[in-house]
């Protein structure tokens, strides 16, 4: 323990005179988070004319450029402050250099409120309060004390002269150990996040990067842990303090909505409301997601997941597939729940974004409520079961695993109407199963999953929702069940965009350079190659090359059209009848791929080669696969944001390079720093305020009014989840039986019969080896003896 003498400064008259009314005074006694240092301000050393000569201390440089390393209090008569906060700055410092931290005490007030005096005291100072808490009835283990009743102060009075703060009392005697340097780092008052730390570890947060990577990032960056300045439990109270002063979640992802309206003009999204003010739904959808529809519509495919926010809220996320065979998001929602007007209602608002267009097919896994709400919102639409979930129903329903093979074939292949009730009939002949209510009810709805029935409805090649469950997965990497609803949305659409990219890239990978053509028809290929992207050139190709293995084996003329007789080389058991219309240019072929999946079929390339066609004709080019799918919903929507704009891009990356050349310049000077950091927040303001980044209330794009009082959606249990049940209704668990001897309420660990049997045999045991040792045993060493 240091044996530090107690000095009192000598304080000047001007000072004196108010010391006396510190008993009186109306001054507070609390304690307070220190403060935050800022590094600005240039030093200033001058000598008071007088009987003294003053230090004066205006800046966190002034400071710094001191030797505070033992400081006795007679040496501290001559330092005087500018302000308040640099009188705390300096004793901070000091006590960081000597061992200790430093709490803020008392205040004396003028009669005008005016702050005249404040005590800073040694973070040791006083007791622990007692709570009523003894080692009883707590349940967790006491923390060590830290307060130990240190007499250790600084104090500061203002001059009414001069208007500087100078020293009245410092009291430099510790009844405890003073720490190490190294030590003292860690003492909370000591420890903090710079303003740049939380700007990088927020940007870092966005980009999906967690605490822990930024932590070791960042003493990296610092050459050590001990350098950083702050410790892993601080970062994560600093982001537990963000969330906290984002008081309603509800509120703020319906922000995080409109700023991405203010920069998106085609920006579309709806909530609603419970009884209780709580969010209830949420819908939203971007222009580029919009646009994509426009083209890609033709197909929709839903399905809800959970365990993606931290409400177990069901996320909605409607998908379809781009000229690359990829997913493609349309929009997204959160609800409630699946009930059918939830579904009608996320179903109104999705047609609402995409001004009426509905699509010409719909697939789902087959919930009751999807079906009711498609068949009420699109009822033009197709409608699909997923053929995955149909099998899975089929093991769970049947069981039998010959039953679930001649039941996928009957659903996956290529039958005509014919052939497939002949099919079906044999199957459920087979297996005995007319009385079963499962087969009757699927074959009631045969329209809606075998192939025989939708074949000539385009479905773009979706046979299952396997491309939603895909989705789901891609998504999860971005998204956690502990996230927020405004950080659900941030990092969806962060996810978002990286479709987005890699949507750019396929398009990049298809224009750039030619595909080797590999079949002998090189024009046909040549042509498709030119016109479609490389993902779907390399599907046409299979059917090209399967062309050269048909031949056309009639040909009748109606007044039309000409109908073509297409078989397998040497294979006449299945035909194929193509028609041509010459006046329109059309083919149609009796499988009707061109129908489901929007490319011609092999059959109707034999036709075009055996008819010497070079090229393909424009009536067996969809339009949604070519590598041009966009161009014609770009040009005419000028409101249409672009994946990036260059011009936007270039006038960033022109700042990023000024401002960073200026950051280096300034960053050398005190005053340059205060100068232009004051600027900086001036002109970020009034940017903010041009854009309308600090409008928080009133109408919004959404069409809708945000309410006042915004309460935070219901956790919601997921559709798994068995509901609670009274303890009269619960079924009680069977009680494990022991393998030992065969009775209930225990295992063969806890069973008496085992113990007893463990002990009787050990008691044995022993007893023998105690024999043993008494009869052969004392013989034996007798003998060895003599």
């Amino acid at each position: 323990m240091e044996n530090n003498v107690e000095e009192h400064v000598q304080m000047d008259e001007s000072v004196a005179s108010m010391e006396g009314l510190e008993d009186s005074s109306v001054g507070v006694s609390r304690d307070e988070a220190p403060c935050d240092t800022t590094d600005d301000d240039a030093i200033s050393v001058e000598a008071s004319e007088g009987t003294g000569i003053f230090l004066n201390i205006d800046s966190m440089e002034d400071i710094l450029s001191l030797n505070l390393k033992g400081l006795s209090p007679h040496e501290t008569r001559k330092f005087q402050f500018s302000s308040l906060e640099m009188a705390y700055e300096f004793y901070n410092r000091y006590a960081r250099m000597n061992g200790f931290a430093v709490r803020k005490s008392k205040i004396l007030y003028s009669k005008k409120g005016e702050i005249l005096q404040r005590t800073f005291v040694c973070h040791r100072e006083g007791f622990r309060e007692d709570r009523g808490l003894t080692i009883e009835n707590r349940k967790r283990e006491r923390k060590p004390e830290t307060r130990s009743g240190c007499d250790a102060k600084f104090r500061v009075h203002i001059d009414t002269l001069s208007q500087r703060w100078q020293i009245t009392v410092f009291t430099n005697q510790h009844n405890h150990e003073l720490l190490d340097e190294k030590y003292c780092v860690m003492l909370p008052a000591h420890r903090r996040m710079k303003e740049s730390d939380t700007v990088q570890m927020n940007d870092m947060l966005k980009g999906g990067i967690g605490p822990s990577q930024f932590y070791a990032s960042m003493a990296n960056q610092a050459g050590g842990y001990e350098n950083i300045g702050f410790r892993r439990k601080d970062l994560y109270n600093q982001i537990g303090k963000q969330r906290r002063l984002k008081h309603c979640d509800g509120k703020n992802a319906l922000h995080y909505l409109r700023g991405l309206a203010s920069d998106d003009p085609m920006m579309f999204y709806r909530h609603t409301v419970d009884g209780e003010g709580r969010l209830e739904h949420l819908f939203w959808c971007d222009g580029i997601s919009q646009m994509d529809y426009q083209v890609y519509g033709d197909v929709l495919a839903f399905d809800a997941t959970y365990g993606r926010n931290k409400y177990h809220c069901p996320l909605v996320v409607f998908c379809g597939v781009n000229n690359h065979n990829n997913n493609v998001i349309f929009a997204g929602a959160i609800v409630a729940n699946e009930k059918e007007e939830t579904y009608v209602w996320v179903l109104e608002q999705f047609l609402k974004a995409m001004s009426g267009k509905s699509p010409v097919s719909v697939i789902t896994d087959g919930d009751l409520a999807m079906k009711n709400a498609i068949k009420r919102v699109f009822p033009n639409a197709y409608h699909r079961l997923c053929a995955w979930h149909l099998i899975r129903n089929a093991t769970s329903n049947i069981g039998v695993p010959e039953f679930v093979g001649q039941f996928r074939k009957c659903m996956l292949r290529d039958y005509d109407l014919g052939e497939f009730r002949r099919k079906w009939t044999e199957m459920v002949d087979t297996f005995g199963l007319h009385e079963n209510k499962w087969v009757t009810d699927l074959y009631a709805k045969r329209k809606m999953w075998a192939t025989a029935h939708i074949r000539g409805n385009f479905f773009a090649g979706f046979r299952t929702t396997s491309r939603c469950e895909g989705l789901h997965s891609e998504i999860g990497k971005f998204l956690h069940s502990r996230y927020n609803l405004s950080d659900f949305l941030l990092h969806f659409h962060r996810c978002l965009n990286y479709m987005r990219y890699k949507e750019v890239e396929a398009d990049f990978a298809s224009n750039y350079g030619d595909t080797v053509l590999q079949t002998r028809f090189r024009s046909m290929e040549s042509c498709a190659e030119k016109l479609f992207t490389r993902e779907i050139f390399f599907i046409f190709r299979e059917f090209l090359a399967r062309s050269a293995e048909m031949v056309v084996t009639a040909s009748n003329q109606t007044y039309t059209c000409f109908i073509y007789t297409v078989c397998k080389y040497q294979a006449s058991k299945r035909e194929w009848n193509v028609s041509f219309y010459p006046d329109d240019n059309v083919f149609k072929c009796s499988c009707k791929k061109m129908e489901s999946f929007g490319l011609p079929c092999e059959h109707i390339i034999a036709v075009l080669v055996f008819l010497d066609v070079a090229e393909l004709p424009n009536t067996l080019v969809a339009a949604r696969w070519t590598k041009n799918a966009k161009e014609a919903i770009c040009s005419t929507n000028k409101n249409l944001p672009k994946y990036w704009d260059s011009h936007k891009s270039s006038r960033y990356s022109a700042l990023m390079f000024r401002y960073m050349r200026l950051s280096k310049l300034v960053s050398e000077s005190g005053d340059d720093f205060n100068y232009h950091m004051e600027q900086a927040a001036a002109d970020i303001h009034k940017m903010e305020t041009k854009r309308g980044l600090h409008d928080d209330g009133g109408a919004t794009n959404s069409g809708q009014t945000d309410h006042e009082i915004l309460r935070d959606p219901a956790p919601v249990r997921s559709k798994g989840c068995a509901g609670v049940s009274s303890s009269s209704t619960r079924k009680k668990r069977k009680p494990g039986q022991c393998t030992v001897c065969k009775e209930y309420g225990h295992n063969k660990q806890t069973c008496e019969i085992r113990r007893h049997r463990a002990n009787k045999t050990h008691s044995a045991d022993a007893d023998r080896h105690n024999n043993d040792f008494s009869d052969d045993s004392v013989s034996n060493l007798f003998n060895f003896l003599m």
